[in-house]
């Protein structure tokens, strides 16, 4: 009797009697999907998936492929399209269908659904279901089509009127569970490597995070001892139901040691996974990470950001020493591509993109989301033209998958309007409003319309001053008008690098006693810990108010001090922007009616209810993209589409690198010589400024401009960044869109 024919899934250089049998890849891959599918309920699913998605390695094509012919097989359609036929004209047809997007899309991406019309070829799931695959029978015998088995009921609480957006998460995550096992299945076989996971656990975290809590115990100083309550507030409500949470504190009332209070002792009380820190801005994540490793430890602490890099362990140009071994950093740089690890500080970007990506290394991490604690800082820079497809995801997260969020700002939005019927909010500050009136440092006083010379004159007065405007351009002008020693510039035209040395030497001359006055873009606005006795803020949204407020007296040092508002009356500033100037005309009315508490509770909230009354529901997904799964029939959902549009941060812009000191000349040239220079590009992201594109041909007319592989913008003209306002862009490049 002839040997049964063996089929494999991959090769090795060990010779064939080592390379990896086909089902032995299948089950393995199942069961490692179900195992990351449990948390979030959809172990089942993901096991049919994962016993699936390669099936069309059992095409005699393929196996002569991995002999060594060069042919191109097609092996994601087989299971997709076995699935679909086993399951045609039965009440589980339409979740057969939800599951061939994640077949289908395993190494290339889910697709959109397309219409009976396509053909094969396509691009659309309708269309890879037509199309004519290789025999794959064989599988037959390895496998029974009994394993195959759909429930009738898939455990979850859909959206009224959406059940579209409801079955397309429910797939995201599925499909998330599936390209992680194949990718870890696949890298234990190879032996690429086995240095992941042995983090602490989240009750070790938990323990020692209280522990250090111990020693606010006992506070001194009446802000202090305001602190602490709130920080024992959370602790204390860390035992109520998962759910939504907002956490309403003024600035410096210790919003960051308090969120991560209420999430770590929240996640051990109901069993959570893990806690999700997300940040809006690169400039303060790498901060509130330090503050977290410095009492709990670095190992079991994942930042994933742009600036980090893995081969230092730290910001790149931080300068701060970082006694991470390699096998420790090696263990971050995996848990990177799935989040597996007990506690991420990440951004906005990262996470959000993420969850509306249908690429296989973007949604590895998704299934670790279930039963997570997020905390989203900042809430009020939450992307607004997102906002209904960013808190229908949040909603999914906490209502099907075991997950909590909480809202933290200052300045609080009406998120809840954003949220699917039936969500509810709880706030954890034991009383917003009377921490409010505690921490009244800070009186907004209105100088009306004021000429950059008498602007200057009152900067140049003051010993120690703050003044933020809201152009790039008039943040430059305005310094280049003080005098005297002590002169500080901040504004995105700053290299990451650069500005985070900047802050460093701020913050040393403020606590010193020392001349320091400092013009700044709204850049340095949310979560930069530095204390000026005084301010003047350009008229913008109540909410930056707020924020600029926050860097006024922030300790409480010194009686109530003063924020001081005024409308710049600047040559070159022919029109506000159009996405400030609404902000502006709203923040006028409301400032009217709360002159003497501009800083309040019910001033902000007055703030949002109008901004968000003049807007549509268009505004807050402007690109439409609730429509993508909103469809006469759930299961046509676009996957791809969606994720086109998804992006916050938009393709107009130009990425221009910056020789700024020895560590970035060495990483150019470095990339000069690789024929992969984009695996670099990672360690040069502090060095980085972003462009408008009309900017960047500007500079590149002058020639100042050198293109590495032929699409990496790096400056070859050094005397372009200055030492104290960073790139000089060319003035014909016209307007000062950025006002960052």
């Amino acid at each position: 009797m002839d040997e049964q024919q063996k089929y494999f899934a991959h090769t090795n250089d060990r010779g064939k009697e080592h390379w990896q049998l086909l089902k032995d890849h299948l089950r393995n891959t199942a069961h490692l999907a179900r195992s990351f599918g449990e948390d979030a309920g959809i172990g089942d699913l993901a096991y049919t998936v994962g016993l699936l998605h390669d099936l069309g390695k059992y095409s005699e094509q393929f196996q002569a492929r991995l002999e060594g012919k060069h042919i191109r097989v097609d092996h994601s359609t087989a299971g997709a399209i076995e699935l679909c036929k086993l399951y045609e004209k039965t009440e589980q047809e339409p979740l057969a269908k939800l599951l061939a997007y994640c077949i289908t899309g395993h190494h290339t991406g889910m697709l959109d659904h397309g219409d009976s019309t396509d053909l094969a070829g396509d691009g659309t799931l309708s269309s890879r279901i037509k199309t004519r695959v290789q025999d794959y029978s064989a599988y037959l015998d390895e496998i029974d089509q009994a394993e195959f088995e759909l429930p009738s009921h898939l455990g979850i609480q859909p959206i009224k009127n959406n059940w579209g957006f409801s079955l397309a998460f429910l797939t995201r995550m599925v499909f998330s569970t599936l390209v992680d096992a194949d990718f870890q299945e696949t890298e234990t076989f190879m032996k690429c490597s086995m240095d992941r996971g042995g983090f602490e656990n989240l009750e070790t975290l938990r323990d020692r995070f209280n522990a250090y809590l111990e020693r606010f115990n006992n506070p001194k100083r009446e802000i202090d001892r305001i602190r602490t309550e709130t920080l024992q507030a959370c602790v204390r409500n860390a035992e109520l139901d998962k759910g939504f949470f907002t956490f309403t504190v003024p600035t410096g009332g210790g919003k960051t040691l308090a969120s991560m209070a209420f999430a770590l002792n929240h996640a051990v009380y109901h069993g959570m996974k893990r806690i999700i820190y997300v940040i809006p801005f690169t400039t303060i994540i790498e901060q509130n990470a330090d503050v977290f490793k410095q009492i709990l430890g670095s190992e079991s602490i994942l930042e994933h950001h742009s600036n980090f890099d893995w081969e230092q362990g730290t910001g790149a140009g931080s300068g701060n020493a970082d006694n991470q071994t390699n096998s420790t950093l090696s263990k971050l740089k995996l848990a990177s591509e799935n989040w597996d690890i007990p506690i991420v500080v990440t951004t906005n970007v990262q996470f959000f993109e993420s969850l509306y990506s249908n690429r296989s290394s973007r949604t590895r991490k998704l299934h670790n989301l279930a039963q997570s604690v997020i905390i989203f800082d900042e809430a009020q820079v939450l992307p607004k033209e997102y906002l209904f497809p960013s808190m229908y995801a949040v909603r999914e997260l906490v209502v099907n998958y075991g997950a909590s969020a909480v809202f933290c700002t200052a300045t609080q939005p009406d998120l809840g309007k954003f949220l699917p019927e039936g969500c509810t909010l709880t706030e954890l500050a034991p009383d917003p409003q009377k921490l409010f009136d505690f921490y009244h440092r800070v009186d907004v006083v209105s100088l009306g319309k004021l000429p950059d010379e008498d602007l200057l004159v009152r900067l140049n007065n003051h010993k120690q001053a703050l003044c933020i405007v809201n152009t790039r351009r008039h943040a430059r002008e305005l310094y280049i008008g003080l005098t005297g020693e002590g002169a500080f510039h901040l504004s995105t035209l700053m290299c990451p690098a650069h500005r985070k040395q900047v802050i460093k030497q701020i913050r040393s001359r403020l606590m010193a006693g020392k001349a320091c006055r400092l013009v700044s873009t709204s850049v340095m606005e949310a979560g930069v810990d530095l204390d000026f006795p005084v301010g003047y803020r350009a008229v913008a949204g109540l909410d930056s108010i707020n924020q600029a407020a926050g860097r006024i007296n922030r300790e409480m040092r010194r009686g109530v001090e003063k924020l001081f508002i005024f409308e710049p009356e600047t040559p070159h500033i022919k029109k506000t922007p159009g996405y400030i100037a609404q902000n502006i005309e709203v923040t006028r009315s409301v400032l009217r009616d709360f002159s003497e508490k501009s800083i309040s509770i019910d001033a902000i909230q007055s703030y949002f209810s109008l901004l968000y009354s003049l807007k549509n529901r268009h505004d807050f997904d402007y690109k439409d993209i609730l429509a993508c799964f909103n469809k006469s029939q759930p299961d046509r959902l676009d996957f791809a589409t969606a994720a086109e549009k998804f992006r916050i941060i938009e393709d107009d812009t130009v990425s221009i690198i910056i020789p700024y000191d020895q560590a970035a000349r060495v990483t150019i040239e470095d990339m000069k010589a690789t024929p992969y220079p984009a695996s670099l590009l990672r360690k040069l992201q502090p060095y980085t400024v972003n462009i408008y594109v009309n900017e960047y041909h500007s500079m590149a007319r002058l020639g100042v401009i050198e293109m590495v592989a032929g699409k990496f913008a790096v400056l070859t003209d050094m005397d372009l960044y200055k030492p104290e306002t960073g790139l000089d862009i060319p003035a014909r490049s016209g307007g000062d869109a950025l006002f960052f």
